[in-house]
Formats: structure tokens, C-alpha cells, sequence
């Protein structure tokens, strides 16, 4: 998300070259969010009426040369946040294309994630695949027509029980 036009100006974007990736060059490109700015994205909170802390973030993106796709994202906290004892947070996030042949639809869609934490005096790591993804889509097509009126033949609602 941090490239959608909304959050994209709260981060500092620096093109670092071209890369080779096990699917061909790509652009690898840092990110740090700005000091002044909010990310929107990502934040802890603690109960439903308890502080929010938001974290800062960083990292890189490996963006398809041949046809700008994201490859891979990687995110990190610019910074520890002591209130909650949290001292790390890694996201590891490998794209690739995802065909759906009903309706001859492809997308760029995450095919693994991995996330790490040092919260709490604990580290944890979770690795987590992606397949078997489903498309869903509604056809919705609208007619408008003329109000329906009262039948003729009709004295009002049936009295059946």
C-alpha cells in the first residue's frame, strides 16, 4: 500500500538500480517513512479503548523491470517502541501471478509471507503460502421499469392462514 497514491508522499522513495531476482531484473527500490508523517497502514492498540501506538516503517520493493509488478516487499519499524516492548518487526512478502481461467482474469497476488517479531522478550517467526485462491464477481445488471399496479380482479390480501 505504501505506493498508492494516498500513502506514497509520507515516504521517502530512492531507486537503488536494477537487481537480478530469481524472475529476471527488477528495480529495487528503499523506502522510509518521512519523521512528520503518519503511515496509515500499519499501528498496535491494546483492548478496544487502549493507547494506539503506530510504528514507522522502511524497507525495500523489487519492482519487474519488464512490466513493473511487485516482486517482493520487505518491511522493517524505523525504530524500537519501548511502551510495548516491541524491538522488531519484519514482513517478507513474495508476489507472482495468480490465473483465473473462469474469468480469464490474471493477478499479482502474495504467494508466501514471512513476519518476525521481537515483542514481549519473545522472537517470533511465521511463514505462511498462499494457493488456491478464489475469484469472486456479481453481475449486476439493473432494469428499470414501470411501477407494478394493483391487479383488477384482486379484493386485497388473502385471508389463508
Amino acid at each position: 500500500l505504501i505506493f498508492h497514491p494516498h500513502y506514497a508522499p509520507n515516504y521517502d522513495m530512492v531507486c537503488e538500480g536494477l537487481a537480478r531476482t530469481s524472475r529476471g531484473l527488477a528495480w529495487q527500490i528503499h523506502f522510509r517513512q518521512l519523521p512528520d508523517k503518519t503511515n496509515g497502514i500499519k499501528s498496535y492498540q491494546f483492548g478496544i479503548n487502549g493507547p494506539n501506538y503506530e510504528v514507522r516503517l522502511k524497507g525495500r520493493a523489487w519492482i519487474s523491470a519488464d512490466n513493473y509488478d511487485i516482486i517482493r516487499l520487505e518491511s522493517d519499524i524505523v525504530a524500537p517502541i519501548p511502551q510495548i516492548r516491541l524491538l522488531a518487526d519484519h514482513s517478507n512478502i513474495e508476489y507472482g501471478p495468480v490465473t483465473f481461467s473462469q474469468a480469464n482474469t490474471t493477478l499479482w497476488l502474495p504467494q508466501s509471507a514471512e513476519v518476525y517479531f521481537a515483542w514481549l522478550g519473545r522472537r517470533i517467526h511465521r511463514r505462511h503460502e498462499f494457493s488456491n485462491y478464489l475469484l469472486f464477481g456479481i453481475d449486476d445488471q439493473q432494469q428499470i421499469n414501470a411501477p407494478k399496479t394493483k391487479d383488477a380482479g384482486s379484493s386485497g390480501p388473502s385471508a389463508n392462514p
